[in-house]
């Protein structure tokens, strides 16, 4: 692979992150937050690559001319031209036809049936729920989580509405959302196990589901000794997958 090629590469690789940055595809790799950064890689690769380019056409002609003039191109030290690049540097090309061609999934059902919930105690006193909507208070599973954790109080009487995707334990089964510390790499499940006879039969692995149901004891999942918190539902629907899978 010549220098010319490298320029190219790079510049195709610098215009890639830059199209997931500016497009809702950044939302399966990172954080909203985490979407001027990208912005910002992108641009960068690009001007880098966009000036290699730019050098290598610059020198390509400055030598035709110098041969034009009847001039002699300098020959490396042993009579040999440019080493040669090993082939395998081509290889590097894989990843992107990669990214070009597969979307990857957000995480789901196995990657959360694999982890387990933590929630970190709140730095600050919990705000009070907001006012229902259409007979139920939207909630993320996180805020639900931190509050049967430190604030169970806040969550008596209250009917409750959440959003997630199912992650089937036995006959059992969570809704569930992946939280996010940074990228999808470090996702890690937050899980509320539901409760009732609405719940039953469990829907299939993966489906987005909306949930309304009220808190109940914290219990641990069949087949298992460590109490998670759970939702006594009252009505189990199907949803749209949100354009922001991930939660945090």
């Amino acid at each position: 692979m010549n220098r010319e090629a490298q320029d190219s590469l790079l510049l195709l690789v610098g215009a890639m992150v830059l199209q997931i940055g500016l497009t809702d595809l950044h939302l399966r790799y990172v954080k909203p937050a985490m979407q001027p950064l990208l912005i910002l890689t992108g641009l960068g690769l690009v001007a880098v690559g966009a000036l290699g380019v730019v050098r290598q056409v610059r020198g390509s002609a400055g030598v035709q001319g110098f041969e034009g003039d009847g001039g002699e191109r300098e020959e490396q030290p042993g009579g040999h031209g440019q080493h040669r690049q090993p082939r395998t540097a081509w290889l590097l090309v894989l990843p992107l036809l990669i990214m070009a061609t597969v979307t990857p999934p957000t995480l789901g059902a196995y990657a959360a049936a694999r982890g387990t919930t933590t929630v970190e105690p709140p730095e600050f006193r919990l705000p009070p729920l907001p006012a229902p909507t259409n007979g139920a208070i939207d909630v993320t599973l996180t805020d639900y989580y931190s509050r049967v954790l430190y604030d169970p109080e806040s969550l008596q009487g209250a009917t409750l509405r959440m959003t997630g995707f199912v992650t089937p334990v036995g006959a059992e089964w969570f809704v569930t959302r992946m939280r996010l510390s940074c990228c999808a790499a470090d996702g890690r499940p937050v899980k509320v196990l539901t409760d009732g006879p609405a719940s039953r039969p469990a829907p299939p692995a993966d489906t987005w589901v909306e949930v309304v149901g009220t808190v109940t004891a914290a219990r641990p999942p069949a087949g298992e000794d460590d109490p998670v918190a759970v939702l006594a539902v009252s009505s189990v629907i199907g949803a749209p997958r949100p354009t922001n899978a991930y939660e945090g």
